[in-house]
């Protein structure tokens, strides 16, 4: 009794079976010297030139960084991404406000809201997202003249990544799909003679 095997498919159920690599990405500005230095593009995000501007040397700032902002538009360049937080001082006393809202193809899905009377007024602070769906967009909402600061940013990317392993299991079912073909190629040969 032959068994026939069919290397092909079962390479891409190897390959499919691998996890696709998601990857936290946090941007600290902390690689940025100069001000105004902050370009599109910059830790895979558009828009910071109509933004904000970059603080050096602030006694906020997590590291040495920080971005100094009013309002504005960032959009995610790997986008759909899973936007998890980031470290925020937003100055304005008025009770409820929302420091930023997400937004997937241009429509809000999530709003954050915060007690500004009662956040921290001296320090920055850790403001989770609460939301765990795909976004491509965050809006910052208008805070007071003097703004608001952001540091360490943080979003988890979505795009599978295969990994190493993957590859040189699709090698070694191509290979064994090779082999097949030759071993079927040599016994129709052998069987015409």
């Amino acid at each position: 009794m032959k068994i026939k095997i069919c290397a092909l498919p079962l390479s891409l159920l190897a390959m499919l079976a691998q996890p696709a690599a998601a990857g936290q990405v946090v941007v600290g500005f902390e690689d940025i010297s100069v001000d105004w230095e902050l370009i599109s593009g910059y830790g895979g995000v558009s828009g910071w030139e109509n933004f904000g501007r970059l603080s050096t040397g602030n006694s906020q700032a997590l590291g040495s960084n920080l971005v100094h902002a009013r309002e504005g538009s960032l959009h995610f360049d790997a986008a759909p991404v899973v936007f998890d937080g980031l470290y925020i001082n937003y100055w304005v006393a008025n009770g409820i406000v929302s420091p930023f809202s997400l937004l997937y193809q241009g429509a809000v899905v999530h709003s954050v809201l915060i007690d500004s009377d009662a956040q921290p007024s001296d320090s920055m602070y850790w403001l989770a997202s609460g939301y765990s769906g795909l976004v491509d967009e965050i809006r910052f909402n208008y805070a007071s003249s003097d703004g608001f600061i952001v540091d360490n940013l943080t979003y988890t990317t979505l795009t599978p990544v295969p990994e190493p392993a993957t590859y040189v299991q699709f090698a070694a079912g191509l290979g064994l799909l090779g082999g097949l073909a030759w071993r079927r190629g040599a016994a129709q040969r052998v069987g015409k003679v």
